[in-house]
């Protein structure tokens, strides 16, 4: 009788992967594959909320910034006064008409007439990152919206619920709608979920 074995234990002949063996390397890459499917789209949402978050913080600035140069905040001068001021269309009742030219003003447009005064007369550039056409979007193409506390009463607010009015102790505070384009309350009170983003927390 032939001898299969060698004597170390091995066979003779060419070695292969049991059925076990396969079946082991088939789990483990199935499950490989879903901790893959679903971490990856989680992280390239939490990447384009840092974006976003990182652009609010620089409109703001933008903002600020203007207001040290030119000692007044980046608004049409007919708008001072007013119980703030919105750019984009915040809420329904913001000013998408003057958005783009305000963008354009904040990046060093000396060109920019609001009320027949010419808003960066020395053309200092507030603002990187945005389009020279105005164009300033988060990654899902809605344009940022921008408040301004125009009446020198503190704070701004944010909220439209008579329920949660608060105002927030800031001069100028930005926000975007976040993937599914709408506005939310921030603290969940009124929508349960909320995936805008905001300059300020």
């Amino acid at each position: 009788m032939k001898r299969i074995f060698r004597k170390n234990g091995i066979r003779k002949g060419q070695a292969g992967f049991t059925l076990v063996e396969l079946l082991v390397v088939v789990t483990i890459i199935g499950l490989l594959v879903g901790l893959i499917s679903v971490a990856v789209p989680k992280a390239i949402e939490s990447g384009l909320k840092a974006k976003t978050k990182g652009e609010l913080t620089a409109l703001v600035a933008a903002c600020k910034a203007y207001s040290q140069e030119y000692g007044k905040l980046p608004v049409d001068p007919s708008d001072i006064g007013k119980s703030g001021y919105n750019l984009g269309s915040f809420g329904g009742a913001g000013d998408t008409a003057n958005y783009k030219k305000f963008i354009q003003m904040l990046c060093g447009d000396s060109s920019i007439v609001f009320s027949g005064q010419i808003m960066n007369p020395k053309g200092v550039r507030f603002l990187e990152g945005a389009k020279t056409d105005g164009t300033f979007q988060d990654p899902w193409d809605s344009s940022y919206f921008v408040k301004m506390d125009c009446d020198d009463s503190g704070g701004v607010n944010y909220y439209f619920s008579p329920d949660t009015v608060e105002n927030i102790r800031l001069q100028v505070i930005a926000v975007s709608m976040g993937k599914n384009k709408t506005l939310e309350d921030p603290d969940k009170k009124i929508t349960k979920t909320c995936d805008d983003v905001f300059s300020w927390r």
